[in-house]
């Protein structure tokens, strides 16, 4: 399952486990503690079968390596994961002590009492382990109620031998053509004589949230840091409306086109040489490496946090991280955070058994292009957590790509802050008319004959 079909699914059926969750508080579990040699069952759920390597060679560790208790691992197949575990957790039978959600799903967890405070007083003190995002990504008003297990977010690839040729036609190192923003890939193209079989400059899928989000990461706000603050909203923002006016404008630069440039295909242009940079999710280093190894793909690339769009327009890309949680239904709280804890300190081969990139620091990654995607993951946006704005990021999609098509991006902004408002308050809400930021025309800030 895609993450963009694993994020539409979970905003169903939400009101109906909180109801259903609230009614049963009371904490009961019979048949969990079922004996194997003498040992309690620690059970885990997950439901992304790419796991299943990972856990059962965890399970086999942990079983290992103390007496007291049995770890079975479970693959759930339900996209209504949650709802499963929640009806499952009241009824009081063969539930899991611990499972697997994406961060945006931990608000409903923690609300319906599905998600018990950890704990661990060391390891989120300070970013040693946890980086900052992975520890806002799994904090609900306070409190941390998961652990980080693994992310996704977006990242910036370039071709490592086209980007030579870029700096060498444009007279400067290479170091230096790394762009720090999307004025700067403009620049590099205005001296590019670029060789046959490279169709594009920069290209990438318009379409996708994941991928166009990072343009207006810095200067919107849904629920703070922490993704949990019904009371901070800013999404109609001056430097929001400027972002997107400068969005607008990169189809006089860059060919893309909404209706057939999608993520594989835009990929596969990458792979076989014909884009310079392209926007990717961390899904690209293994298909890139499996490319390579088959004589695809002739080329070194790299990757970088994505640029900013100007010098005074910064940029954030969005990540989700999907969380370990203990229970709060399980009575075998103690013991499932003890092993949550071996299997994050201990690191194990989370990322060479199931493709997933660790959300812990210091993972040693066969394929170094992963360090990229990790720092951009340190300094991302997390999804967020609030219930009731769950389909936000499906009306985002909608603005950016209303924007690209030419509608005003102030008047778009202003109509998805409204739309959220109501979501939080179930009130409508007249968003007053801000003044008119400075438009930021980036053809004035490149050489006369750009885009032409």
């Amino acid at each position: 399952m895609t993450l963009r079909s694993r994020l539409l699914s979970a905003a169903a059926a939400a009101v109906l486990l909180i109801v259903l969750l609230l009614t049963a508080r009371e904490v009961h579990q019979e048949g969990s503690g079922a004996l194997f040699d003498g040992r309690d069952t620690i059970n885990v759920w997950y439901n992304d079968e790419d796991l299943t390597d990972y856990f059962t060679q965890a399970a086999v560790a942990y079983n290992g390596a103390q007496t007291r208790y049995r770890v079975e691992p479970h693959y759930v197949a339900d996209v209504e994961f949650l709802e499963t575990i929640g009806k499952a957790s009241v009824n009081g039978r063969d539930f899991p002590d611990v499972y697997v959600i994406t961060n945006n799903l931990l608000g409903k967890a923690a609300l319906s009492g599905l998600a018990a405070g950890i704990r661990d007083d060391v390891h989120f003190q300070d970013t040693t382990l946890f980086p900052e995002a992975a520890q806002h990504a799994v904090t609900w008003h306070g409190e941390k109620v998961a652990y980080p297990f693994f992310f996704e977010t977006s990242a910036l690839l370039y071709n490592k031998t086209l980007l030579a040729q870029m700096a060498e036609q444009a007279g400067i190192d290479v170091s230096e053509a790394q762009p720090r923003t999307i004025l700067d890939i403009i620049r590099l193209a205005d001296s590019y004589n670029a060789p046959e079989g490279v169709d594009a400059i920069f290209k990438w899928d318009v379409s996708d949230i994941f991928n166009n989000f990072y343009f207006v990461g810095s200067c919107i706000d849904v629920g703070g840091p922490d993704g949990d603050n019904r009371d901070q909203v800013r999404i109609y923002t001056p430097e929001a409306i400027q972002s997107l006016q400068v969005y607008q404008q990169l189809g006089q630069f860059f060919s893309v086109d909404m209706r057939t440039d999608d993520y594989e295909s835009v990929l596969e242009d990458f792979a076989a040489g014909k884009i310079v940079f392209t926007v990717a999710t961390t899904d690209a280093a293994e298909k890139l490496r499996k490319k390579a190894e088959s004589g695809e793909m002739d080329f070194e690339y790299g990757v970088l946090q994505l640029p900013d769009m100007t010098d005074t327009l910064t940029t954030r890309t969005m990540s989700v991280t999907d969380c370990l949680v203990v229970n709060g239904y399980s009575s075998q709280q103690e013991a499932a955070n003890r092993f949550i804890q071996y299997l994050l300190i201990s690191k194990g081969e989370l990322y060479e058994r199931s493709g997933k990139a660790p959300a812990t620091a210091g993972y040693r990654y066969e394929d170094e292009h992963m360090n990229g995607f990790f720092e951009a993951y340190a300094d991302s946006v997390p999804i967020s957590k609030m219930p009731e704005t769950s389909n936000f990021w499906m009306f985002m999609e909608n603005t950016l790509s209303n924007v690209w098509n030419g509608a005003d991006a102030g008047e778009e902004l202003r109509t998805l802050e409204a739309q959220i408002l109501l979501q939080l308050t179930g009130e409508e809400r007249e968003i007053p008319e801000i003044e008119a930021p400075e438009y930021v025309d980036i053809s004035a800030q490149l050489p006369e004959d750009s885009g032409n």
